[in-house]
């Protein structure tokens, strides 16, 4: 089951895992927190894909 503790769990492991550097296309920080969204984002897709073939 894909929740939102579930991915607020998942958000937090992705934020942990980078090490982003800071240059001109963004901060590391910005970059952190979109690690989170788009781990958020692929798991959703990723959810919903299996749940359509089921």
């Amino acid at each position: 089951r894909l929740d939102e503790p579930a991915l607020a769990a998942l958000d937090q492991a992705a934020r942990g895992a980078c090490a982003p550097i800071s240059d001109k296309r963004g901060t590391a920080d910005y970059r952190t927190r979109i690690a989170g969204v788009l781990a958020r984002r692929a798991a959703a897709i990723a959810y919903r894909r299996a749940k359509e073939r089921a």
